[in-house]
């Protein structure tokens, strides 16, 4: 059984140079992505719990983990929390790199949706009509 190596007490109390050595050195170690973004999401809850001095924590390392490492079912159950660490472009690279059916899936649908609009049926009929 894996033994995780910071207690939830400890990722809420210790300063934050001391959780980006230990975080880090953790992830260059165990290689642990999945645990590794879980950790980052709970600095995440406790900047949104007033401490700003946690915004952008360990920004590096979350950007190498959401476009370099292998999508996961944990990396896209917290996707979207980390929009702010990324620029747009970046992000919508992101998106269809973790959500890849989801992008094609919407695409065909406009493409559907487009095709079979309100006012193109009515258009037709006209034509047809005349």
């Amino acid at each position: 059984m894996n033994e995780q190596p910071f207690t939830s007490k400890q990722l809420f109390s210790l300063k934050k140079n001391t959780l980006e050595k230990r975080i880090d050195s953790y992830y260059r170690i165990s290689g642990d992505a999945d645990s590794t973004v879980q950790y980052l999401m709970a600095l995440n809850i406790r900047e949104r719990l007033g401490d700003a001095e946690f915004h952008l924590i360990l920004q590096e390392l979350v950007q190498h983990l959401f476009s370099q490492r292998k999508v996961t079912k944990i990396i896209k159950k917290f996707f979207f929390y980390f929009k702010h660490y990324f620029t747009s472009k970046e992000w919508k690279y992101l998106n269809l790199r973790v959500f890849p059916v989801r992008q094609y899936a919407e695409k065909a649908i406009n493409a559907v949706r487009s095709r079979f609009s309100i006012s193109n049926l009515f258009g037709a009929q006209d034509a047809q009509v005349e």
